[in-house]
């Protein structure tokens, strides 16, 4: 609810104006409270989905995506997010986290995040978001829209990560319908 209300704020009445370009890293700092913390006593690891998602909208107000987007009718929605823990984040701990487009293709717009301080990281995030027109729920290709919204604007080269996040996404979608196949039958049984 919170990110719905700083949409609101940031595009209606702060009317905000982007300060970086839309490949540029946006930087936000935050400190480990004690809600974010878990019985190992290091922010738990559902939490860093509330930092990347707060790394996001910052991104998309401090950027022209969030004008842009709500101007051209089209929103991104996650498609997958691939996160890896490399350090813990201790209470009270000082971090940021970087947020950018890293590049985009026929069918997805990639991100990158990394949670950070002082040249140490704590994680890194791959994110795949599918573009959406508002008004038909149809996808659309980010191609198309980066063109349109953005002209003469080129994507840089996809990442290894993204690459290889398009590869995992592959192997499991195949893999779980296999096993959704062989439970199948499981689902005509009465339950006992």
């Amino acid at each position: 609810m919170w990110f719905l209300f700083r949409f609101l704020i940031a595009r209606y009445i702060q009317r905000a104006m982007p300060t970086h370009g839309i490949l540029d890293w946006v930087i936000n700092r935050y400190r480990v409270q004690l809600w974010d913390i878990d019985a190992n006593i290091h922010m738990n690891n559902v939490k860093y989905l509330k930092y990347l998602e707060r790394g996001r909208v910052e991104h998309m107000i401090a950027t022209p995506w969030m004008n842009e987007m709500f101007n051209t009718g089209v929103k991104a929605l996650i498609a997958n997010t691939e996160i890896s823990y490399v350090k813990e984040l201790k209470p009270f701990q000082p971090f940021k986290v970087e947020t950018r487009i890293s590049s985009w293709d026929d069918k997805y717009v990639y991100f990158e995040q990394l949670f950070t301080y002082k040249r140490t990281v704590f994680t890194a995030a791959v994110i795949r978001m599918a573009m959406v027109n508002v008004r038909t729920g149809k996808r659309v290709s980010p191609v198309q829209v980066m063109q349109d919204t953005f002209a003469g604007l080129q994507s840089p080269p996809v990442p290894a990560s993204a690459a290889a996040l398009n590869q995992l996404v592959a192997a499991q979608r195949s893999e779980t319908q296999a096993i959704a196949d062989a439970h199948a039958a499981q689902d005509e049984q009465p339950n006992s």
